[in-house]
């Protein structure tokens, strides 16, 4: 069953009024912290690399905008490989935008943990991207293309290209496999908080067949099965693209895997074309 964008927003309205508040017990600590602890916490300061070279960045991407009628990317992610000081590759995976393509940069550190890389493509389009470090491998990124014709940001890791097989995280597909989704944040512009989950888990169990189940737990979840690729790209990331169907609709996701080991890590999903962005921590078991 196939339902318009404004059915889907009325169903969510319609399922909020049967929501109940989902709590979590979170432990809080009320040690007392130097000044110098405290400004640490809030102005971390991780030093930039001074080059990209040999790395691939993992660009995920999370809010985008563009004057563009179509043919810009805005879900999934953007894997970059620097070659060498000057020349970068990209591989683009999720939603119909996405395509591979190289070019030449310049990349510079403009403050201890901030850099910016200033890049043209293989047609002469130049791009600017900002990196704000929070660790040495990972933060956010913003990116503005064409002098603003085009703004994508969001989260970046950064890994060494062609790691040896035992050092890399993300497995090479996903089939036999139950992968446990903590739903940490549920958001939306366009359906009211509480009517959709922001909270709760999703048991998801692949099969070779390109099929999957989909159980969930907690206000606001619900049980579906859906169709699904699985594309690893690079030594941590992977992009699953499904569609999911229900009782209540039909309708495509885009999420992209960040393993931190072999079995867990972070996970980002642009739901419906960006009417709903999900995001939380997830764990991987055999079936």
């Amino acid at each position: 069953m196939m339902l318009s964008k404004r059915q889907l927003v009325s169903y969510f309205l319609a399922t909020a009024t049967m929501l109940t508040t989902f709590n979590f017990v979170q432990a809080a600590s009320s040690e007392e912290e130097t000044v110098a602890e405290s400004m640490h916490r809030t102005f971390p300061l991780v030093p930039a690399p001074r080059s990209l070279v040999g790395m691939d960045v993992n660009l995920q991407i999370e809010n985008a905008s563009s004057k563009l009628a179509a043919g810009y990317p805005n879900q999934g992610v953007i894997v970059k490989f620097y070659k060498n000081l000057d020349q970068w590759q990209a591989k683009g995976v999720g939603g119909q935008a996405q395509q591979n393509n190289s070019g030449t940069y310049s990349y510079h550190r403009t403050n201890i943990n901030t850099a910016v890389e200033q890049s043209t493509d293989q047609e002469q389009n130049t791009y600017i991207t900002t990196y704000t470090f929070d660790s040495a491998s990972t933060g956010r990124w913003t990116q503005v293309y064409k002098n603003g014709m085009a703004t994508l940001s969001g989260k970046f890791t950064m890994v060494r290209n062609n790691l040896p097989a035992e050092q890399q995280l993300a497995p090479n597909n996903n089939a036999g496999l139950h992968i446990a989704l903590i739903i940490k944040s549920g958001v939306s512009a366009s359906i009211p908080a509480g009517s959709f989950p922001s909270r709760g888990l999703v048991l998801q169990s692949y099969a070779a067949d390109g099929t999957a189940k989909l159980l969930g737990f907690g206000p606001g979840t619900i049980n579906s099965k859906a169709t699904y690729s699985y594309k690893k790209v690079s030594s941590n990331t992977a992009v699953e693209e499904a569609i999911q169907t229900s009782d209540f609709f039909t309708l495509p996701y885009t999420m992209v895997y960040t393993f931190k080991t072999p079995t867990s890590g972070v996970w980002y999903q642009n739901f419906a074309n960006g009417l709903i962005q999900f995001s939380g921590t997830f764990n991987t078991f055999p079936r």
